[in-house]
């Protein structure tokens, strides 16, 4: 074991404080001793050394060329402790996991289901990054996101959960039952769609339904579903959105689907990087979104073939 040839601790303390504030004084009222206290141990460090380290003056002391040289290594050394001692205070630095998706699928379906994260994975950190271009995946950067479309996805471990539907939604205060109730909505319209392909406008979907004498290009336009989503839940109109990111607005009552005719969509995909595929932390959140990623029950109607714009069965 190492022997360090060091003074006593209390005389160092004594020493750095009264160099630093120039005052024996302050030392004093810093370390709740008496200013003979401070004076004492610095007369014991000096007569431990053989040197004097402090020139004293009857209004304040100053640093001797032995006591700079001793005062950079003390101060040096207490502000590494100091450090190591208020990281280990706080306990170990937490495991963070970093968890990409599209704006919509996390303002609309994730967030509100944290909790359920937060309960499964205490002692996690998850960071979540929005955007709607795909991210390089990769450990300790963004680790794991949740994809839409087909596959496969180049450099990442991928994990199917659900196929999308898509449907006309709206607030019930619009009173739509009827096929022909369109004719006198307002249509709410989402451009820009990389996905899926064909796109779900309103021209396709009125096609599919076999509806007829409603003008597919008059109506409110935004590049951003969340802005679509916002405006039906306003009662402003009839928006073609995703049925899963407005569950739990349909499940509240907040929203309808007054016709029973689906588009189909691409499947959300969990995606990681390779080498985190097997990590508990990364298999357990994988598992969580492959329980909970529950699918609407409008979708249903997808394996019925439905072609009616009637309203959608109960």
């Amino acid at each position: 074991m190492p022997s360090y040839a060091l003074p006593p601790l209390n005389a160092l303390r004594a020493f750095e404080a009264a160099a630093r504030h120039s005052s024996f004084k302050a030392a004093a009222a810093e370390l709740y001793v008496t200013p003979t206290a401070i004076s004492h141990q610095v007369r014991q460090l000096e007569a431990y050394l053989g040197v004097r380290v402090l020139d004293r003056t009857p209004r304040s002391v100053s640093l001797t060329p032995a006591g700079a040289e001793l005062y950079e290594a003390v101060a040096a050394g207490f502000t590494d402790i100091s450090r190591v001692v208020s990281r280990l205070r706080q306990g170990p630095t937490p495991v963070t996991l970093t968890l990409s998706a599209t704006p919509g699928f996390l303002s609309q379906w994730l967030v509100p289901r944290l909790d359920g994260v937060r309960r499964l994975l205490p002692d996690i950190e998850l960071r979540l990054h929005a955007g709607d271009a795909p991210v390089v995946l990769k450990a300790g950067e963004v680790d794991v996101a949740i994809r839409y479309g087909k596959g496969p996805f180049l450099g990442a471990a991928a994990t199917a959960l659900k196929r999308d539907a898509f449907a006309p939604v709206c607030s019930p205060s619009l009173k739509l039952s009827r096929a022909s109730d369109l004719r006198r909505a307002k249509l709410i319209h989402i451009d820009g769609q990389r996905v899926p392909r064909p796109p779900t406008t309103w021209a396709r979907w009125c096609a599919e339904a076999g509806v007829t004498g409603v003008n597919t290009e008059a109506g409110v336009r935004f590049t951003d579903s969340l802005h679509a989503v916002q405006s039906a839940l306003a009662g402003q109109g009839v928006a073609i959105v995703s049925l899963l990111l407005v569950a739990d607005a349909l499940a509240a009552g907040l929203l309808v689907q007054p016709f029973a005719k689906v588009l189909r969509g691409e499947t959300y995909h969990f995606v990681c990087a390779p080498s985190l595929s097997t990590r508990a932390d990364v298999v357990a959140l994988r598992e969580w979104f492959q329980r909970n990623l529950i699918t609407p029950p409008q979708e249903a109607e997808l394996s019925q073939d439905a072609t009616s714009a009637g309203p959608p069965r109960r």
